[in-house]
């Protein structure tokens, strides 16, 4: 466990700075650390670092889990050791949410003391009484991969795009979500059982789904990195959840995308946009813009166009063992809108592109065991899916 740093540093920013001024207003200065103030790693700490690793059945029967009837479409990981830090990622501004996170905070304290904690600064504002927290910043994306053993968020499936978005440069560790009773394709625990999953998931074995991501590289005119776009992309490129996005934007025409697979030109999109999705991203924005719903193990990539000029352009599904270009053509008329993730992060002029591959970091999202799948249940509960209806004039005749 490294140890405490003895001196107490001025946080380098506002949300963090108002954070120990809130501290005093409860008669004492916090134990408040900057993550970057930790000591690195060394190669041998991170080698040693608690990670999950597939698990034999045999084992899982004897666990704690194990009165769980176990599915064997899932895959059950042991941790190598112990995990020793946790990042905890909540929604903004929201009084449940904090609220909930201050029972996760308790909970981790009383029974689980040696595990060291790591929070955004909105985090630390809302919860001052505890001691000894680790904040993270912007710009600490780097680090946290070297320092996070679990993640346990609370809030909505746009928490757990943050989370991804933390880990935009590289590795996730196994990500833990609790909702607070709204609806949600990756939160698979509710917050009322969170003693017990907690308890489950740090003495393992534990069901994961790896869920893949994007790797997204923008590309000059002569192939290499765009500068005014890099924004922090790491040597694969932004770690991307649900899907890569070109759009028009504010420009009144239509966008002109030449689509490539592995080199070979697929097509040339005349439309709004057209984006590139994985399969969990499937039932979000690709799914509004008419693709079709894929199951999250699905190792392929979906092709969809957004409002296009042609009635026949479809969703292409392409194998997520190759390589996506999607270039703006020198016919379009005004740059296109890169966005990852819903997030808009900087203009394509023509000429210019986005190169796509499948990620080797996907997100290692811990879920529910039972007899039922995960996203069986999500897409009857969430989507009604294929839910067919009555008339309602036949109801009172008991002809329905």
């Amino acid at each position: 466990m490294i140890g405490v740093i003895s001196v107490i540093r001025p946080l380098a920013r506002a949300s963090a700075r108002r954070a120990r001024e809130h501290c005093g207003k409860f008669g004492s200065v916090r134990s408040v650390h900057q993550l970057r103030d930790l000591p690195l790693p060394t190669g041998k700490e991170l080698a040693d670092k608690p990670r999950l690793q597939p698990c034999h059945w045999t084992k899982a029967e004897s666990s704690a889990m194990g009165a769980a009837r176990y599915s064997q479409a899932h895959q059950l990981s042991e941790w190598t050791s112990s995990p020793t830090t946790v990042l905890l990622v909540q929604k903004k501004e929201d009084a449940r949410t904090t609220k909930a996170m201050g029972q996760i905070l308790t909970y981790l304290r009383q029974h689980y003391p040696h595990l060291r904690l790591i929070v955004e600064p909105h985090t630390a504002l809302d919860h001052p009484e505890f001691e000894d927290l680790i904040i993270t910043s912007p710009g600490d994306e780097g680090l946290l991969p070297l320092h996070t053993c679990l993640v346990v968020t609370l809030g909505g499936d746009g928490t757990i795009l943050h989370v991804s978005n933390l880990f935009s440069q590289g590795e996730c560790p196994p990500v833990l979500s609790f909702s607070m009773g709204s609806l949600g394709f990756l939160l698979p625990f509710h917050i009322d059982s969170l003693a017990s999953t907690i308890q489950n998931t740090i003495n393992g074995p534990v069901s994961v789904l790896n869920r893949m991501r994007l790797a997204c590289k923008p590309l000059s005119t002569k192939g290499t990195l765009l500068d005014r776009c890099t924004k922090a992309v790491g040597e694969a490129g932004w770690q991307v959840m649900n899907e890569v996005t070109l759009h028009r934007g504010r420009h009144a025409q239509l966008t002109v995308v030449d689509a490539y697979f592995d080199g070979q030109h697929l097509t040339e999109a005349v439309a709004d946009g057209i984006l590139l999705s994985t399969p969990t991203g499937s039932t979000a924005y690709s799914l509004s813009a008419g693709g079709p719903i894929s199951h999250p193990e699905t190792d392929a990539f979906l092709l969809t166009p957004i409002a296009p000029r042609s009635l026949s352009f479809r969703t292409v599904i392409l194998p997520g063992r190759g390589s996506v270009q999607l270039e703006i053509s020198p016919l379009a008329r005004s740059a296109a809108e890169l966005s990852i993730d819903g997030k808009e992060v900087c203009l394509l002029n023509p000429k210019e592109s986005v190169n796509i591959t499948k990620s080797p970091y996907p997100i290692p999202c811990i879920e529910r065991v039972g007899e039922e799948s995960g996203w069986v249940r999500d897409i009857n509960s969430l989507l009604q899916f294929n839910v067919g209806f009555r008339n309602k004039s036949l109801l009172g005749h008991g002809t329905v």
